[in-house]
């Protein structure tokens, strides 16, 4: 079975309920659409987890992609940052990072030794911004926020970074003909869908607010179309 989760902002907990909720085996496949760290403290812990999986595939989301930024010069400096050392550009990432719930992370990182930091880091620039998968006899796009300047004739390799991290979803948006675009980033209840998966029928949102009181993780299954909660 194919199956898809996103957001999950270091909520381990739900994280390994879900896991043994769809009943994960090493003949499935998970993929996580983005934003597994901050906000929660267990980010870097579910990174770690993944990592391990080689049947589970990370799809890169906005937070890991300010992470990756801010990661290289803050390798050596994470225990004790010097902030006038920074230049404008380097204060104004971490200024965004720490405001969109990034300094859990910081703690996190803090705590590994900086080998893990390496390879941490190697794995955000290893994260895909999309995948194209075949599953019941249905295809799907999957993103991490859908796909912003979007036409169906443009090829995905054409789209610009930003196009699959910061893309917010709309009720009235259509996407192809012929295949589901699959995503996260907004969370369901900000589109009236009640913390739970909202499907339309062009796309598929699955950030069902984790990390905020009341939300939850979701999960859908690609081959059944089958909706897990935690």
């Amino acid at each position: 079975m194919i199956y898809v989760m996103s957001d999950i902002h270091g909520c381990f907990d739900k994280y390994q309920k879900m896991l043994r909720r769809i009943d994960f085996a090493p003949e499935d496949t998970l993929y996580v659409l983005g934003d597994v760290i901050d906000r929660g403290p267990d980010g870097i812990k579910i990174l770690q987890d993944m990592m391990g999986r080689v049947n589970v595939f990370p799809i890169l989301g906005n937070h890991e992609f300010t992470a990756a930024v801010c990661l290289p010069w803050l390798m050596e400096e994470v225990t004790s940052l010097e902030i006038s050392r920074l230049d404008e550009s380097q204060i104004a990432a971490l200024s965004e990072w720490i405001a969109n719930g990034g300094t859990e992370t910081l703690y996190a990182l803090q705590r590994l030794d900086a080998e893990e930091r390496v390879e941490i880091l190697e794995y955000f620039q290893e994260m895909e911004l999309y995948e194209e998968v075949e599953a019941g006899g249905q295809s799907f796009v999957l993103t991490h926020s859908g796909l912003e300047h979007f036409a169906p004739e443009k090829a995905l390799n054409a789209y610009e970074l930003q196009d699959f991290l910061f893309c917010r979803a709309e009720l009235e948006k259509t996407y192809y003909a012929d295949k589901i675009v699959v995503f996260g980033h907004t969370p369901t209840a900000v589109l009236g869908g009640e913390n739970q998966i909202l499907r339309r029928e062009t796309w598929i949102d699955i950030d069902c607010g984790c990390a905020f009181r009341g939300g939850q993780l979701g999960c859908l299954c690609l081959d059944t179309m089958e909706e897990f909660y935690v």
